[in-house]
C-alpha cells in the first residue's frame, strides 16, 4: 500500500500521536508554534475565498457574518433567497465583520481532502470553517464549543483569551447558551501566528481577537465517540434485538398517581425491567456501528477515478451487459490507496473495509482475494495463480468503484 499523507501529523507536529492524546486530548489547551508561516498554506488562502466568492452561488448560513457586539441583518449581504451578494459581504467585512464559511471542505477541494485525511487519522467525524477577521476585530464572545476544535493560523495573527467557567466535557447537544453561561476571570492568552495549531478541548471558554492585520484560521472541529454514545448504542441494538423490551410498562405504573408516597406494588421497579447489563460482544458490535457511521459521514474521493489508463476497459460491476473482459486488459501491478482505506475489520465470516463513504464487505474467495491487496502491490499475474479469473475481476470492479484500486504499471 502505498505512504498515506498524514494530517494529524501536519496538524499536531513535531508531537506524537500518542503524546498528544495521552497528554492534552479532552484536558488542556494545547499551543504548538512554529517558526514555518507556510506549514498550513497549501490547505486554503484569502485567494481561496476571493475565488470562491467570485465563482460558486453561495447562500446564508453556510457563508455568514459576525462581529462581537453588533447586529448584522443577514439582508444586509444576501437578497430575497439568502443569497450571498459577494460586494455586499466584503464591504461589511471592511467595515468590521468576520467572514465565517461553515463547512469550508463542501467548496474547497483542499480542504475536503485535508478532512478526509484527518477522518481516516482521528477515526472520527470531522469538519472544517474558515475564519477571515478584520484587524483588532473580533467575530464572537466567549463561548465554549461542544467538540474539540484545533485552530490551524493561516495569516495574521490572532489572540485568543481564555476564562474560567464553561463546562467540563459537553455533550455535542450540549451547546452554549449566552444566558446560561457567563465567562469568568481570564486565565490565560495566547497568540497565534501563521502555521501555528491551537488545541482547545470542548466546554473550554475562549474568544479570539485580530491582531494588526487581517486573521485568517481554518477550525478543524473534531467529534469525539463518547463512553455514553457507545452505551446509547450498545442499548439501542439490545433493546431493538429483544422482545422482553417490546411489551408495554405494567398498567399500574401509569395509573398510580401518587408517585411519592403511593402503593409499592404500583411505582416502577428495577425488578421489572427487562436486564440492560451489556456484554463485551454486545459493546463491540456497537462500537462497529459507531465505526461504519463515522466512514459513511465521510465523504467519498472521486479523484483519478475518470482517467483512462491508456486505452484499458475494466468493467465495474455493474457491467453486466459484456462478458467478464479478459486480465490483459487490466494494469500489470496494482494496490490499494491506503489513503482511501479508514480501517480494516476482520470477523470470523468476513473481512469489511470502511472507506470514504461506504463499508465494504467480502466473503470466501473475495475475502482472500483482498487480504491478498492488503499486504502490498501485486501482479495480475500473481494473483492468477491463487484465484480465477472472474473472482479478481469481479474484486477489482467493486475496489475500483469505491476508488480504492490504484495502478502502477511495471
Amino acid at each position: 500500500m502505498d505512504s498515506a499523507k498524514n494530517a494529524l501529523a501536519l496538524v499536531i507536529a513535531p508531537l506524537t500521536e500518542d503524546d498528544f492524546f495521552n497528554e492534552y486530548w479532552e484536558k488542556d489547551p494545547l499551543h504548538i508554534h512554529r517558526d514555518d508561516a507556510g506549514h498550513f498554506e497549501s490547505l486554503a488562502s484569502i485567494d481561496a475565498i476571493e475565488t470562491l466568492l467570485s465563482t460558486q452561488p453561495l447562500s446564508y448560513p453556510s457563508v455568514q457574518l459576525t462581529r462581537s457586539g453588533h447586529t448584522i441583518a443577514v439582508s444586509d449581504y444576501t437578497d430575497d433567497s439568502n443569497r450571498i451578494q459577494s460586494h455586499r459581504l466584503i464591504e461589511e467585512h471592511r467595515n468590521g465583520a468576520t467572514i465565517v464559511i461553515s463547512q469550508a471542505h463542501e467548496n474547497i477541494s483542499t480542504l475536503a481532502e485535508f478532512r478526509r485525511d484527518m477522518q481516516r487519522d482521528c477515526h472520527l467525524r470531522c469538519q472544517t470553517n474558515l475564519y477571515l477577521s478584520p484587524p483588532s476585530q473580533q467575530g464572537f464572545n466567549a463561548h465554549y464549543d461542544s467538540h474539540d476544535v484545533f485552530i490551524l493560523q493561516l495569516h495574521g495573527s490572532k489572540t485568543f483569551n481564555f476564562y474560567e467557567g464553561g463546562v467540563e466535557l459537553p455533550f455535542q447537544h450540549d451547546r452554549f447558551e449566552t444566558s446560561q453561561q457567563v465567562a469568568g476571570a481570564l486565565t490565560k492568552s495566547i497568540t497565534l501566528t501563521p502555521g501555528d495549531t491551537l488545541y482547545i478541548p470542548r466546554g473550554v471558554m475562549h474568544d479570539a481577537v485580530a491582531c494588526a492585520d487581517s486573521s485568517l484560521h481554518i477550525t478543524l472541529g473534531v467529534y469525539a465517540i463518547t463512553h455514553r454514545d457507545l452505551a446509547l448504542e450498545a442499548i439501542q441494538r439490545l433493546t431493538t434485538d429483544d422482545p422482553a423490551f417490546r411489551k408495554s410498562i405494567p398498567r399500574q405504573w401509569l395509573t398510580n398517581r401518587n408517585q411519592t408516597s403511593g402503593d409499592a406494588a404500583n411505582k416502577p421497579s428495577s425488578a421489572a425491567v427487562p436486564s440492560t447489563q451489556l456484554t463485551d460482544a454486545q459493546l463491540l458490535q456497537a462500537l462497529v456501528s459507531l465505526h461504519d457511521t463515522a466512514a459513511i459521514d465521510s465523504l467519498p474521493s472521486c479523484m483519478g477515478s475518470l482517467t483512462l489508463i491508456e486505452h484499458r476497459h475494466v468493467p465495474t460491476q455493474h457491467d453486466q451487459s459484456q462478458e467478464p473482459t479478459d486480465l490483459a486488459n487490466y494494469p500489470e501491478t496494482i494496490h490499494l490507496s491506503e489513503r482511501g482505506v479508514l480501517s480494516v475489520e476482520h470477523t470470523d465470516v468476513q473481512l469489511r473495509l470502511r472507506t470514504h463513504g461506504s463499508v465494504l464487505e467480502f466473503s470466501d474467495t473475495a475475502r482472500a482475494l483482498v487480504e491478498k491487496l492488503l499486504d502490498g502491490p501485486v501482479t495480475t499475474l500473481s494473483l492468477s495463480t491463487h484465484f480465477s479469473d472472474d473472482d479478481i475481476q469481479h474484486v477489482l470492479a467493486v475496489l475500483r468503484s469505491a476508488n480504492l484500486l490504484e495502478s502502477v504499471d511495471s
